[in-house]
């Protein structure tokens, strides 16, 4: 027992700090994506579509509670531990011997780990749990067949106390198979580590969709601006919309990093859409999309609790009464995923204004972000979360030529406080284009002077690639840095 409880402490020490310290969002994900539901049509549908349904309904189960990520990741270590002890049962291996009965445990945490991306188009019936639960009655099953053979073998008693003194190693030996042992242990906690998907975009991703589905704002925007990696477009999306929703998008937007990192991933899928599409639609007042997406989705991958809650909200927004309960009763048969009446009606309520168009499905061929953008950079009139709207992502794909009217009709919103990258747009247009006398416009002095700064190295430097590094410690927070030198994005 001594030389077993090593072994077990550092298990769960080295599998709860990977999964509750680095994975922890990852977790959640997993849960969001997991069909489990309390009712007998599921129970009957599970066993009836797999030989050994038993088994992925448990598994089902198990992974739903990573919704709780301390309850579902001490569920699947205590599964683990049960395997290297049913391991050793079963083989009859000796205490010495135990560090190896830890492979199997590592290889099926890491099948989990390692997934990242591909959690999202993957169709395993609960990848966390299927394999250990299986293997571990697997090396039961193994163990009583062992057991059985043994207790019908019956040997006289003077030569089973013979065989035992053979069998006793001796202390040198004793200790070469525990060194062993220990290092084949270390050698597949490195490997699970290695094999562990820790790519900082992704893991960051989870968490701003996942603050972002919780409508916390500011925490998206913090998640944004501490990380120090080159952004992916979905982040990208996700920091614009909460800027949008906290009202800071005309002063803050063109501080943060404008990038299109790709997504580390094996294959090249539309992760934005598949990530971010659903969540994005809806918050920018598009539940037709939204809708759409999450429905394809479902019937692509099943009937997952994210695209069901995301049915649920679009329906609440859009008044269905009978839709809503149809989807809430499915939500209140999940485990963890209930109906929250008060944050959808709290969602709805900054949605609506910009429900001010027919949300007709005219087609995004899977490009999110660039129909969003063009749709609203075309929009004229509407609510003034529309209008503002409108201006920034004209100014986000720089089609200027609308600038003035949607500048114009927010200035009596202003008051005489201009956000700052209008400011700063209004002085360039002015400049680029002509004809528009902006003397008596509220511009900050310092934004005017600025401006002019920028025009007057411009001029001696020109636009080349080396000269926007130059240029970017002073005004690398600005419109005109992003219109003059931010380019070739992609915006999928």
């Amino acid at each position: 027992m001594k030389k077993r409880l090593p072994y077990t402490l550092l298990f769960v020490i080295i599998a709860m700090g990977v999964m509750m310290g680095l994975l922890r969002p990852y977790l959640l994900e997993t849960a969001q994506l997991t069909p489990f539901f309390t009712t007998k049509v599921f129970a009957q549908e599970m066993m009836a579509q797999h030989t050994w349904g038993f088994i992925f309904y448990a598994a089902s189960f198990l992974q739903s509670c990573f919704a709780k990520p301390w309850l579902g990741a001490s569920l699947l270590v205590a599964v683990l531990i049960a395997i290297a002890y049913a391991t050793r049962w079963a083989f009859r291996l000796s205490n010495d011997l135990f560090g190896l009965c830890w492979i199997v445990p590592f290889l099926l945490l890491a099948r989990y780990t390692h997934m990242g991306y591909m959690i999202y188009v993957s169709k395993d019936v609960a990848i966390a749990f299927t394999w250990p639960l299986a293997i571990l009655l697997i090396l039961l099953g193994l163990g009583l067949i062992v057991e059985g053979l043994r207790a019908s073998v019956r040997r006289p008693k003077g030569f089973r106390q013979k065989a035992k003194g053979l069998s006793q190693k001796p202390k040198g030996l004793s200790r070469t198979f525990l060194c062993l042992s220990f290092i084949v242990f270390l050698g597949s906690a490195y490997w699970l580590w290695q094999q562990t998907y820790k790519d900082k975009n992704f893991l960051c991703s989870l968490q701003m969709k996942q603050a972002t589905e919780q409508s916390d704002w500011e925490q998206v925007i913090r998640l944004a601006r501490e990380n120090r990696q080159e952004p992916t477009r979905l982040q990208v999306c996700l920091t614009r919309l909460a800027l949008f929703k906290t009202g800071q998008m005309g002063n803050q937007l063109f501080a943060f990093t404008d990038g299109s990192a790709p997504y580390n991933a094996p294959e090249q899928q539309q992760w934005l859409r598949l990530m971010g599409a659903q969540l994005l639609y809806y918050h920018y007042g598009k539940p037709g999309f939204a809708y759409r997406w999450a429905m394809e989705d479902l019937v692509e991958y099943g009937e997952r609790p994210m695209y069901l809650r995301m049915l649920h909200r679009v329906a609440q927004l859009n008044g269905e009464t009978a839709l809503t309960e149809k989807y809430a009763e499915a939500l209140r048969h999940t485990l963890f995923y209930k109906d929250d009446t008060e944050v959808i009606r709290k969602e709805a309520e900054a949605i609506k204004p910009l429900l001010n168009y027919t949300d007709q499905l005219d087609g995004d061929n899977g490009l999110i972000e660039f129909y969003i953008l063009q749709s609203f950079a075309s929009t004229e009139g509407g609510s003034r979360e529309m209008v503002e709207l409108s201006l920034m992502c004209s100014l986000i794909t720089k089609q200027l030529d609308g600038f003035w009217p949607r500048f114009l009709a927010l200035m009596p919103v202003w008051q005489g406080n201009i956000p700052v990258h209008y400011q700063e747009a209004a002085l360039m247009v002015a400049q680029l284009q002509g004809g528009i006398d902006i003397t008596d416009l509220p511009i900050d002095p310092q934004v005017r002077q600025r401006f002019e700064r920028l025009v007057e190295a411009s001029a001696q430097m020109g636009d080349s690639a080396s000269n926007a590094y130059s240029l970017r410690p002073e005004f690398g927070d600005t419109y005109w840095y992003y219109y003059f030198f931010v380019e070739g994005l992609k915006t999928t």
